[in-house]
């Protein structure tokens, strides 16, 4: 970390503290000096964190100690014209907590995996990158030496991120013992299911609580497509992380997006067996074949990159498979309900269920090109800690982009230039503030949504691809050859199925599912 020569003065009782809880929550503790990044990462902690239970610190600001710094964030994102303006403002906190400012790069969604794997390629300076097990892949990234190992760091300058992340989930970021990424907080349990505007239930007759299945909306969805010609009544593109949205209502778990191998929920054994082959993931995609030839589906679907600006201007009546939160009806209520979230109905398919991939799937790494890790972590630090900071981060500028109509209610001010209001890429979801009275306050109903999930037989498990890593990439072409279409059910599954799975089988497919079940087995074993 680049810090000016002298020493800090005394850390306080409070810093003191931090430290002990971290080393007991982490189990890695090797941290028993006061260097001076520990009092700078708890004084950061001592920010108005309306939403933090625990006391803050006291300590005096160590920010002028720390040479000045420049932090390199990537993340995906749409673009926004005031971007440039918010990040000042983040900045001019950032300064005074740690003398540190920040080059904050919104890289579109559909361009972020093929960025990112350029700047990994060519060692150019990042500090903190958005990674998941859908984008960015975490794991290829820990294999390829992408990412730096920040289980010391985090004990050392993250006090405030290990009081909001619940201790049993940091396993699930964990390969070979060691952490690479910071789990960003927010509801980790996944309850899979749609968003749909209640203007059109309305009008056609029905009730969210009639679908129970996906199968239960196509009456509705049919008379959509007769009776609105121009709307699209189901949201899908060819890149959709299915899985990761609705797995679990098929009862089948997934461990990486192109990753064939999957495990039943319910099976005592978690035998590993290939998605592609399972009548649960077939008869979703016959049900997407069905739904794409009733015109349910767009035509161009498979090759769409983007839906954000149709969803965004209200021509979609059903989002795409998501995750239903506290939070879901008002933050897209833009999308699928006018403007009004009490006209947004969650349609929810099964109970919340927390595994591995639900925990991994939004995560930020430092890279290994950081000049200054330790300011890094420091400033992920503050995202946990500073209210202020991450609400600036998500819906810009108070005065300027929302104003507060309430407490922690904020509403958006008319074609604001900056509205990222996707908390859940980074930080400390439950910091933010709430964009409609319907949505209700994140404490308790975020922590308790954790504490309520169910927890997968797999939680903690992490597929080490090392040994199988040719096979893995092979695979991942095949999957990548087939996936677009059969989701979105452009391809027969009768006829392209059998052909995908021809050539899984010659990639290497069994080679990797054996590879899964070793590890597995031998987890198990270690519990």
């Amino acid at each position: 970390m680049k810090r000016k020569g002298s020493k800090f003065g005394t850390v306080s009782l409070a810093v003191m503290l931090s430290v002990v809880m971290l080393l007991g929550a982490c189990g890695n503790g090797n941290n028993n000096d006061s260097k001076p990044s520990q009092a700078a990462s708890s004084e950061a902690a001592s920010s108005p964190a309306a939403s933090s239970e625990e006391p803050a610190s006291t300590e005096a600001s160590p920010a002028a100690e720390l040479e000045p710094y420049e932090i390199t964030w990537y993340l995906p994102q749409s673009v926004f014209p005031d971007a440039k303006l918010v990040q000042d403002a983040m900045s001019k906190i950032t300064k005074e907590k740690i003398n540190a400012t920040l080059d904050i790069k919104l890289v579109d969604w559909g361009t972020y995996d093929q960025k990112m794997q350029a700047i990994a390629a060519s060692g150019e300076k990042a500090d903190l990158i958005f990674t998941s097990n859908w984008t960015n892949d975490y794991l290829s990234n820990v294999n390829k030496g992408a990412f730096l190992d920040v289980t010391d760091l985090l004990q050392q300058h993250g006090p405030d991120i290990l009081k909001q992340v619940p201790p049993a989930a940091w396993d699930a970021a964990k390969v070979r013992g060691k952490l690479y990424a910071i789990i960003n907080t927010q509801v980790l349990a996944r309850t899979p299911g749609v968003l749909i505007n209640k203007d059109y239930l309305d009008k056609y007759g029905y009730t969210p609580d009639q679908f129970k299945t996906l199968a239960d909306m196509t009456p509705f969805l049919e008379k959509v497509k007769q009776g609105e010609p121009e709307k699209y009544p189901f949201s899908l593109k060819g890149d959709t992380d299915v899985m990761g949205n609705y797995g679990t209502t098929l009862g089948l778990e997934y461990f990486a997006q192109k990753n064939p191998g999957v495990v039943r929920i319910g099976d005592e054994a978690s035998q590993v067996v290939n998605l592609y082959e399972t009548p649960e993931f077939i008869g979703f995609l016959k049900q997407m074949r069905e739904w794409y030839e009733k015109g349910i589906i767009r035509k161009d679907a498979a090759t769409l990159k983007d839906t954000n600006s149709d969803e965004l201007a209200g021509k979609y009546v059903t989002s795409t498979f998501t995750v239903i939160n506290p939070d879901s009806a008002a933050n897209q209520a833009v999308r699928f309900g006018g403007g009004d979230a009490s006209k947004v109905a969650a349609v929810e398919f099964s109970k919340p269920y927390m595994s591995t991939g639900s925990i991994i799937a939004t995560m930020t790494a430092i890279s290994r090109t950081s000049k200054d890790p330790e300011r890094a972590m420091m400033f992920y630090n503050l995202l946990y800690a500073d209210q202020e900071l991450f609400n600036l981060m998500s819906y810009g500028i108070e005065g300027t982009h929302y104003t507060k109509v309430g407490d922690d209610l904020i509403k958006k001010v008319d074609n604001a230039g900056y509205w990222v209001d996707s908390g859940w890429e980074y930080g400390n979801m439950f910091n933010s503030y709430r964009t409609s009275e319907t949505q209700p306050k994140w404490y308790p109903a975020g922590p308790d949504k954790n504490a309520a999930a169910i927890p997968s037989k797999l939680l903690g498990f992490s597929f080490d691809p090392s040994n199988v890593k040719s096979e893995l990439a092979q695979t991942a072409s095949v999957v990548d050859e087939f996936y677009a279409g059969l989701i979105t059910g452009i391809a027969d599954p009768d006829v392209m199925l059998p052909k995908m799975n021809a050539k899984l089988k010659k990639a290497g497919m069994d080679k990797i599912i054996a590879e899964m079940q070793t590890q597995i087995d031998a987890w198990k074993a270690s519990k």
